[in-house]
């Protein structure tokens, strides 16, 4: 699928691929703007949304200037730090039955279509801060 994007998809693509985090769409623009200098940021907004669209990328936070971006698409669990608002993914896999998925589904008449695990708390950085 990559070789039908155009230049500028492919970047906006590769920031993503090359993110140890979930940037948001400035992030993703300021870090594209290095190769693309002459993109727009309504053309990142675009294209990151065109991408969601293809199922190449996640967002996380649908309709929100603070929405982040996530080129790993496949099942993992996250971590949100309430304390800077970092969204970190898990290293380990977190397991859930069918059966507990499916009665928590059942409990908000929810039919399941995926699922992912959220852990809230403070990261390393947000911890040492307080400490010192």
């Amino acid at each position: 699928m990559d070789d039908i994007l155009n230049a500028n998809a492919r970047a906006v693509l590769e920031v993503l691929r090359g993110s140890a985090g979930h940037p948001t769409a400035q992030e993703v623009y300021d870090k594209v703007r290095r190769v693309r200098p002459k993109i727009g940021l309504a053309t990142v907004y675009r294209i990151l949304r065109q991408l969601a669209e293809q199922g190449m990328i996640k967002v996380w936070g649908y309709g929100s200037e603070s929405a982040r971006y996530d080129a790993c698409i496949h099942r993992h669990d996250h971590a949100f730090c309430t304390g800077c608002g970092a969204l970190l993914d898990v290293p380990v896999e977190i397991k859930l039955s069918r059966a507990e998925l499916e009665k928590a589904a059942r409990a908000t008449g929810m039919e399941i279509g995926s699922h992912e695990v959220r852990i809230y708390g403070r990261c390393t950085n947000c911890q040492a801060r307080n400490k010192a």
